[in-house]
């Protein structure tokens, strides 16, 4: 059985297409799903976009704004947000560093691309 450290994960901290300026990205892949750790620095805006993947967003610190489809809700530490596949939506961090672990089932291919790129 695996054990996994974020201390032991590479964090991917250059903007790609599936990572924004000013967020970083740690991944944990397993074989039908994948938690990434996500770091954000204060007012960050992410575009609207959509993937395949279903998503769960947990937040462990800071507050965050989805806008998930035609529905806006602002969430903090505790509390999740549960983003359905191909549903289109976005985040902004708010006055605050920002700290949110994300599941997203199946894996997503982007992602895993942006890995071996990264050799993680």
């Amino acid at each position: 059985m695996p054990i996994y450290s974020w201390s032991n994960i590479p964090k991917d901290v250059v903007p790609n297409p599936s990572l924004p300026a000013g967020m970083s990205r740690q991944s944990i892949v397993g074989d039908q799903s994948m938690l990434c750790l996500h770091e954000a620095f204060p007012n960050l805006k992410c575009k609207p976009h959509q993937h395949p993947a279903e998503q769960f967003s947990i937040m462990l610190t800071g507050r965050m704004r989805f806008v998930i489809g035609a529905e806006t809700v602002v969430i903090g530490p505790g509390e999740i947000a549960h983003i359905p596949s191909g549903v289109e939506h976005s985040i902004e961090s708010l006055d605050e560093y920002v700290r949110v672990l994300d599941v997203f089932a199946p894996l997503r291919p982007d992602i895993l691309a942006r890995l071996k790129e990264i050799g993680a």
